[in-house]
């Protein structure tokens, strides 16, 4: 019996400053048929965003994103009055912000949602 599901994919912000979106989060992918442009569910919004400033996956990643802010960048001053550090995490549930400790742990628990997660070091944003 075929699958008929049709499958979902999944983009974040290459970078900071990307149409609103949160570095580190994952948004649905509603329409990508556009060959220079993605849209997201951002907030229940379809917004438009240049493919070129994502990255697309086929499935929903889940482990947490790991976000790396340099002291001279805007979003280093938000991350750093909300007591997380010029490094930290998203988790791939529900997209909260999380301090990433120790700083080199392979697993995080999300004190929002309670899922625990791999870190995902490899693929920082």
């Amino acid at each position: 019996m075929a699958d008929d599901t049709p499958h979902r994919k999944w983009a974040r912000a290459k970078g900071a400053g990307a149409h609103g979106l949160r570095r580190g989060a994952w948004y649905l992918v509603v329409n990508d048929a556009q060959p220079g442009v993605v849209f997201l569910d951002v907030r229940k919004n379809n917004v438009p965003v240049p493919r070129a400033m994502l990255e697309v996956v086929a499935e929903k990643p889940g482990k947490w994103s790991v976000v790396k802010w340099q002291e001279t960048q805007r979003g280093a001053r938000r991350a750093s009055e909300q007591h997380l550090g010029l490094i930290y995490g998203v988790c791939p549930s529900c997209s909260e912000r999380g301090k990433i400790e120790p700083p080199d742990a392979a697993q995080l628990t999300c004190e929002h949602c309670r899922g625990t997660f791999p870190v995902d070091w490899d693929h920082p944003c």
